[in-house]
This record gives C-alpha cells, sequence and structure tokens, in this order.
C-alpha cells in the first residue's frame, strides 16, 4: 500500500500563481498589491452602521448558488469548507491535505482507498461527524447521480470506528483532486430535501438564518474543532451588482462582487481585490448537424447545420480577437482563453491556435466553400452561416462577451443571431443552438465531462454532443491512469496529438474567449488571506476562506 498522508495535487503550474491586489501598507496581508488596487484604494476610514469589527456584510451576487445542498452541486466550488467538512481539502496553494480524514492509503492497483478519521469533528447541532455520515453522503449523491459522478465506486465500508474504505470499480486519478476535496459530509440521521433551509455541516460557520433572494446569515460553530475565525458573524445580502455597490458607498455592505465595468470603481475607504482564475466565458457550438441524433436523453432537440460544421468553428477561432474583448469587455481584468483548463499542468500549450488572424480565417472559409453572399454572410450548398447564440440577461458580462463576439462574427461574414433568455429555457435549447457558456475547475473533470460522448445530453456536461473516438480513448486513458504523471500525458494528448484533439487546433466544439479575473472592492481594512487561483464562480470564491479572514483597523 501506497502511503498518502498529503499529496500534490500537481494541479497548476507557477505561472498560474496567484497575486492579489492587497491591502496596502497592511502588514498582516499575504497577497500582493497591483496598479488597479492601488488606484482604487482610499484612506477615508467608512462609516460601517455601527457593525463591530468582528462582523461584516459581503453581497456576492443577487443569488446564492447551490444553496447548502451537495445535491444542487454545493461544495463543487470549494464553498463547502464554510459550513462543512470534506474528507480531504485543497489549500489556497493546491496541495490535498486532510480535512476528516487524518490520513489515507492508496493500494498499489488504485482501487482501494483507506482513510483514518478525526474522532474530533462535530456538526452545528452538538453530535459527532461519524464515518456513517461520510458513507451517507457519498452513497446518497451517487444514487441521486445528478450532478456528481460517483459511478466509478463500487463500495463503501466501514471496517472499524473512525475508518472507512472505499473500493473503486476502476482507477480513478482524478478522486483526489476533485471528489474528495468537494463532497460535503452532511448528517445522515438529519438530510432530507428541506435541508437548504437548515443544514448542518461541522465547518468553522453555521447558516443562523437563510431567506432566499434575500439573506443568508452565519455565525461561528460552536463546536467548530479549528482556530476560532475573527468575524464571529456574517452576512451574505443578495443584490444585483449596481445595487451592491451603492451599498457599499452607503456603508451598508464591507464587500462586494464588481463587475469589470464597475471594477475600477473608486469608493472611499475601500480597495480593488483583482484575483486571477480559471473562469473562462465563450462559446459553446453544437458538434452534430441536425437530425443525426433524434434528441437529448431529457428530450431536448440535438443538432444544428452550421456550427456542426468544423471549418465554422476553426474560422471564428482562428479570427477572434480574444485580446479585444478582454480590453473592451472585461475593461482588462483578464486574459485570452482558448479551453477550460489553461494553464494548468495538464493543460497542452501546444493545443492553441494563433487567432486575430481575420485574413487567415477568410480564406479558411472560403476554400472550404463557405462564400459571401449580398449582405457579405456566407453560404454554402443554401445554408447560411448564421445561428443563435443564447445568453443569460440577467448576467451582464455574459451579456456584454455575446455582444462582442457577435460583433467580431459578423466580420467574418458569421452571423450570430443574439437571444436574451434564462438558464430554464437554456438548457433545453443547449443542444441545437450556441450558448455562452462558461466553465474552470481545479482539476481536469470537466474537460473530460465536456467531451466525453458517455456525458451527452446529461446536464451540464458536454451539452454539444461532442464525440471524437481518439480523444475519447486518450480520455480514458487518462481517468483511469495509475499516476499523476500518467493521467497527465493522456490529458494533453486529448487535446491536441498532433493530427487531432479537444482544442482550438483540432474540432474543438467550442471558442473560449475570455479567463475572467474576480474583482471583488471592499473595505481597506480586510485582510482575505492567501486567496490562491479560483475556479469557476465569482459567488463563492473569494469568501470559501472566509474563516481565515482578519480586520486591521490601522490598515491605510
Amino acid at each position: 500500500m501506497k502511503k498518502a498522508k498529503k499529496i500534490i495535487a500537481a494541479a497548476f503550474v507557477a505561472v498560474m500563481a496567484l497575486q492579489l491586489a492587497a491591502c496596502h501598507g497592511n502588514p498582516s496581508s499575504s497577497s500582493t498589491e497591483t496598479p488597479s488596487a492601488e488606484s482604487s484604494q482610499t484612506s477615508v476610514t467608512r462609516d460601517r452602521k455601527g457593525r463591530a469589527a468582528d462582523e461584516l456584510v459581503v453581497s456576492m451576487g443577487a443569488r446564492l448558488p447551490h444553496e447548502f445542498d451537495p445535491k444542487e452541486r454545493y461544495g463543487m466550488y470549494n464553498e463547502a469548507h464554510i459550513t462543512h467538512s470534506t474528507l480531504l481539502r485543497r489549500t489556497a496553494d493546491l496541495e490535498i491535505v486532510g480535512d476528516f480524514a487524518k490520513d489515507y492509503k492508496i493500494s498499489d492497483d488504485g482501487l482501494v482507498w483507506s482513510f483514518n478519521l478525526h474522532d474530533d469533528f462535530k456538526f452545528s447541532n452538538g453530535e459527532p461527524v461519524t464515518a456513517e455520515d461520510v458513507k451517507f453522503s457519498y452513497e446518497m449523491l451517487k444514487e441521486d447521480g445528478k450532478h456528481w459522478d460517483l459511478a466509478f465506486i463500487d463500495k463503501i465500508e466501514i471496517p472499524a470506528e473512525n475508518q472507512i474504505v472505499f473500493t473503486l470499480k476502476e482507477p480513478r486519478s482524478t478522486f483526489a483532486m476533485s471528489q474528495l476535496v468537494e463532497v460535503p459530509i452532511v448528517p445522515a440521521a438529519h438530510y432530507d430535501e428541506n435541508y437548504k433551509f437548515n443544514p448542518i455541516g461541522s465547518g468553522p460557520y453555521m447558516v443562523a438564518e437563510y431567506k432566499p433572494d434575500e439573506q443568508a446569515i452565519f455565525t461561528v460553530n460552536p463546536y467548530w474543532h479549528g482556530d476560532e475565525p475573527y468575524f464571529k458573524k456574517w452576512t451574505w445580502v443578495m443584490l444585483n451588482e449596481n445595487t451592491a455597490l451603492a451599498a457599499l458607498e452607503s456603508g451598508d455592505v464591507d464587500m462586494i462582487y464588481a463587475t469589470p465595468e464597475l471594477a475600477d470603481k473608486k469608493v472611499d475607504g475601500c480597495k480593488l481585490f483583482d484575483i486571477e482564475s480559471n473562469d473562462v466565458r465563450g462559446l459553446s457550438m453544437p458538434y452534430v448537424k441536425t437530425g443525426v441524433i433524434a434528441n437529448s436523453p431529457d428530450g431536448y432537440p440535438v443538432g444544428n447545420d452550421v456550427t456542426s460544421d468544423p471549418v465554422i468553428r476553426k474560422a471564428l477561432n482562428i479570427g477572434v480577437d480574444r485580446q479585444k474583448v478582454v480590453d473592451t469587455v472585461l475593461n482588462g481584468h483578464g486574459k485570452p482563453a482558448y479551453s477550460v483548463i489553461d494553464g494548468t499542468s495538464f493543460w497542452n500549450p501546444e493545443s492553441v491556435i494563433k487567432d486575430n488572424d481575420p485574413e487567415a480565417a477568410k480564406k479558411l472559409l472560403e476554400e472550404n466553400g463557405w462564400l459571401a453572399g449580398g449582405d457579405s454572410i456566407r453560404e454554402k450548398d443554401g445554408i447560411r452561416a448564421e445561428f443563435e447564440l443564447y445568453y443569460p440577461t440577467a448576467d451582464p458580462l455574459r451579456t456584454n462577451v455575446a455582444v462582442e463576439a457577435a460583433s467580431q462574427a459578423k466580420e467574418l461574414g458569421i452571423q450570430i443571431n443574439l437571444v436574451g433568455s434564462n438558464w430554464d429555457e437554456m438548457i433545453t435549447k443547449s443542444h441545437e443552438v450556441s450558448l455562452l457558456y462558461a466553465g474552470g475547475r481545479h482539476n481536469p473533470n470537466q474537460f473530460y465531462e465536456s467531451h466525453h460522448p458517455d456525458s451527452a445530453g446529461k446536464g451540464w456536461t458536454n451539452i454539444t454532443f461532442y464525440n471524437n473516438p481518439a480523444v475519447t480513448e486518450y480520455l480514458e486513458k487518462a481517468m483511469k491512469a495509475p499516476s499523476l504523471e500518467e493521467a497527465e500525458k493522456y490529458w494533453k494528448l486529448a487535446q491536441w496529438d498532433g493530427s487531432t484533439g479537444a482544442s482550438s487546433m483540432g474540432d474543438l466544439a467550442n471558442v473560449w474567449l475570455v479567463r475572467i479575473n474576480h474583482t471583488y472592492i471592499g473595505d481597506n481594512r480586510i485582510n482575505v488571506g492567501n486567496q490562491g487561483l479560483h475556479s469557476h464562480g465569482h459567488d463563492w470564491s473569494l469568501i470559501a476562506n472566509i474563516a481565515e479572514w482578519t480586520w486591521n483597523e490601522n490598515a491605510q
């Protein structure tokens, strides 16, 4: 057996090291100041409406994603550790260490994972966290099967008190860096369909009150086993970005998420937190023609006669100016994006195609029969180079990216018709039209699920119905690899092996455009600790480590 008290996830290379815009003159901050943070910072002391220094009010958005329920994906974006424990934990430096598990061992064949558990973890109701709760949490999510892929687990056994053993059907190279650090441990005796309204966890904070679409109030878990958090109470008020900014200016709120267009707003006594992420935005492009597949497993239409042409997808990937999108839509708060795993240790830099070359894109289209018509929109075999792009109107960032993408595509002779929508409608259209899509995780699971045919049409995984047999073979070898090193080799080949791959060099069913920085504006005196690289979802990312935040009254 190979002992693995802690392993390095090797998930990201040095180029992705985060530099957080931090408080000038704050000696306790571990962050690095950026010009944008410095320019937005003022030394005025804010009126906080009488709140104590150990109490915060934040607004990370107008809704609380996943609502504390793991069945609704709570935990997938690093938020679980605010209120719950997991078996393992990912540090800000992307190291995998123990959480409820004191240590663990993996069998030489990678099939048996044995964990020794702590005996001093308690839920916020005072009841102990046990191996039975772990077993219940994983088996419940495996049976649900909606969002968490746990089908690779064969059985879970409890050989002794404070011990648990997972036996897998096949090796799973991403197990430690995904499910084991993400699945929240819930109490078997108290989990039910109303759990989100009264979540019981063993994290540093407990939910004292939750009113959907209004606010959530968090207080310190009296049975928390770790270091006492500095902030004894904090509240998430659910406001849209403009209302949140006004609340920050009035002193009613201490920290807000700010869209890139608001990020450089100067607020007295506040500074900008400009944090690198792996959170990407771009276009999903249905991979198959209309009529090839009747319907998705959920009964939704599949196929698009324009986006299914790899020449159209390649031309867009070559012709768009990603840096322009960064500069105009993100106001410089981000980077160009080419995949959902850019810059990670499992990313293949050879898979990146040269972009901002509209002449090369036009030449490619013309050589393959896509010729400009009377209105400059191209046609081939009676089909116009025209498709719909749906975007959520409630998301101003995606709206702005969609508008810029359509504008640039038209210069290539491709007509993108914008359709404002919502997620309830968009899931029903997701296999037949383009969506302004997003992604980015701390592990390659999303890359796997987005390109493996077994995931096609199952929720928000392979919505394009991408299916490349060579890529599928590489994906399966990567997922079943006995070591991270071997897995990384196959992840990279899946992107580009010299002739094909799920990338802009190959037949990618996406046009990824930008990797956004997560931007927040908050009181100068708040120290947010070591943030690390953020993944998809600005909502929880900053506050995922709120138990480590402190307050420096003397910060300027």
